[in-house]
């Protein structure tokens, strides 16, 4: 006779909760089998602590290192100076830290459209229209003219101008679905060449005190950043950072080129018309925000691929923004801490340009 078979046991409620903690068990262990996870990993934890790090020196720097240096004691400190300093702190390291991070999200972005590592979305003239703007306005209107002095105003008619000639050029130069982005670059750098000729013709002509003024708002400078507008620009920085990674997957498809792209289903004039008027918005915005910053998207995006060593954008991304942002808190930091009068931007610009030599010394061997 054959046996029958035993009927299985029923799944008890006990047999189900073990199967719920085995998955996500299951899924952080093969999450760590990759090597590349753990090292994103590390790399963020240490990244993370250094910019905790740098936070905690720039706020004692600016508050109780200020009363030693004096030979304070905190009885001698006056009721709500501390709240009075931190209340001014806490904005900049707001202002610095989105700025950063959106320059570093739109530098990578704008790194895989062009298909260069050597190239940042300055050289298609925005800082130079955000110059130029600036230095019209007081030349034509004068420093105390409220289009310059009040810092909405000012915020709303530089973002404007940037994203209104950004358009202009996509327009003209992207049209009919080519893909004219070498185009693109030259007419960018001949743009900065034409502005940057007619400011430095302004600030020559114009009063001492005008000059003055313009650089101060044209310097990347904690104390001369619009603050007041940060609830402004933050919520227009998230979105801009949040449509970017967001596209994450497409950028990774992108970065074959042009015609894999297409064969793998990317309509890519379209997803590049899309992220370079994302770019548009994100640059003016930061710009408008905190100034020129050259070098800064350059050298973060770049240290992240060295560090990372990936090609998937979403750890790109998150690398891209901490070092960025670590990169300007720890410079502005260090400044504050030894009382060095040279803005953190001359040390930034510095470090890239002799890395962009670098890249290029190496691109050309390879």
């Amino acid at each position: 006779m054959v046996k029958k078979l035993a009927k299985p046991l029923p799944k008890t409620q006990g047999d189900g909760m073990i199967l719920k903690v085995n998955e996500p068990m299951s899924s952080i262990k093969a999450f760590f089998s990759k090597p590349g996870n753990i090292r994103a990993v590390i790399v963020f934890v240490i990244l993370a602590i250094a910019i905790a790090g740098s936070v905690w020196l720039y706020i004692f720097s600016r508050t109780y290192l200020r009363m030693y240096r004096l030979d304070m004691t905190r009885d001698m400190i006056p009721p709500g100076a501390i709240e009075s300093i931190m209340a001014r702190t806490l904005p900049a390291l707001y202002a610095m830290g989105a700025s950063a991070v959106v320059l570093a999200v739109i530098s990578l972005s704008f790194q895989t459209i062009v298909q260069s590592r050597v190239l940042t979305p300055s050289m298609i003239g925005f800082d130079s229209v955000f110059v130029g703007t600036q230095t019209a306005l007081v030349f034509i209107f004068g420093a105390g003219s409220v289009l310059f002095a009040d810092p909405y105003i000012n915020y709303f008619i530089n973002a404007g101008i940037m994203i209104l000639v950004s358009m202009l050029m996509f327009g003209f130069i992207l049209r009919s679905g080519r893909n004219n982005i070498i185009f693109l670059l030259m007419f960018g750098l001949v743009l900065s060449g034409i502005i940057g000729s007619g400011t430095r013709y302004l600030q020559v002509i114009m009063n001492q005190s005008d000059f003055f003024q313009v650089q101060a708002a044209t310097s990347v400078n904690i104390n001369n950043m619009n603050t007041d507008i940060i609830g402004i620009a933050i919520p227009i920085m998230a979105v801009v950072v949040g449509a970017t990674v967001w596209r994450h997957r497409r950028y990774d498809v992108m970065s074959l080129g042009p015609v894999q792209a297409k064969s793998l289903g990317i309509p890519y004039e379209r997803e590049m018309t899309i992220n370079l008027i994302i770019i548009a918005v994100g640059m003016s915005v930061a710009t408008a925000l905190i100034g020129s910053l050259t070098f800064l998207g350059l050298l973060a995006v770049n240290s992240a691929r060295e560090i990372m060593k990936t090609h998937k954008h979403l750890p790109l991304f998150i690398a891209s923004a901490m070092m960025a942002a670590l990169a300007l808190i720890l410079g502005e930091a260090v400044r504050v801490f030894f009382e060095w009068a040279i803005p953190v931007t001359v040390i930034i610009n510095l470090v890239g340009c002799v890395y962009v030599f670098y890249l290029i010394l190496k691109e050309n061997k390879t």
